[in-house]
């Protein structure tokens, strides 16, 4: 298990030098007005990304035709993804705060309790689009989930803005603090259960597709 999630670390060096050249521009354009949050979230949704770029490398290697000669389980090469995406989601809200809070130093505006809630609620829509995506890719194909993968960034964008225009009113649940704590907990318990789910879908898959 560790030498699989070390491989995928290792494939990902050229990626995270990309990575860390945008997020360095990022924090020269954005850190000066202010717009901590907004870099917060973009790290959070750029490392997400990243479990997506090791399977599309494994694909153009035909690793797993040649990882299933070894002594390793379907259910680990599988559940190796899963880990992978929740380190590196992890890994990015420390990276977030720290930004957050270089950059709250250098403005001196301080870090907003805004931002701090922000950061969590991004990791857990990060934690629901892998879940989503990584049965849809060992399902379809790399090539063939790359529309998907837009499409579910896209769809729920469109939903937003929809019901926006609508103006429909969404009932009331106490005061604004209650209402905010409901919220946050029903996103933790979909994000859990989603990336429970996901893995039980995403092992059937897997045991079932020929290489």
């Amino acid at each position: 298990m560790k030498g699989l999630i070390l491989k995928d670390l290792i494939n990902l060096k050229k990626s995270m030098r990309t990575l860390g050249i945008m997020l360095l521009a990022f924090v020269v354009i954005y850190i000066p007005l202010g717009s901590e949050s907004f870099i917060s979230g973009m790290v959070v949704l750029m490392f997400a990304m990243l479990v997506i770029t090791t399977m599309s490398y494994d694909d153009m290697a035909k690793w797993d035709t040649y990882a299933l000669t070894m002594p390793i389980s379907r259910k680990e090469v599988v559940l190796s993804k899963y880990l992978l995406m929740l380190m590196l989601d992890f890994t990015s809200v420390v990276l977030a705060l720290a930004l957050t809070f270089v950059g709250s130093l250098l403005t001196g505006t301080g870090m907003t309790t805004e931002t701090l809630l922000g950061i969590p609620i991004i990791l857990m829509i990060a934690v629901i689009f892998g879940s989503v995506l990584i049965p849809m890719i060992y399902k379809f194909g790399i090539e063939k989930a790359r529309l998907m993968i837009v499409l579910c960034g896209a769809i729920p964008t469109a939903v937003f803005l929809v019901l926006a225009q609508m103006d429909i009113p969404f009932p009331a649940i106490g005061n604004e603090e209650t209402a905010f704590q409901t919220i946050m907990l029903a996103m933790a318990l979909i994000s859990v259960m989603t990336f429970i789910a996901s893995y039980f879908i995403a092992v059937r898959i897997y045991q079932k597709k020929e290489f």
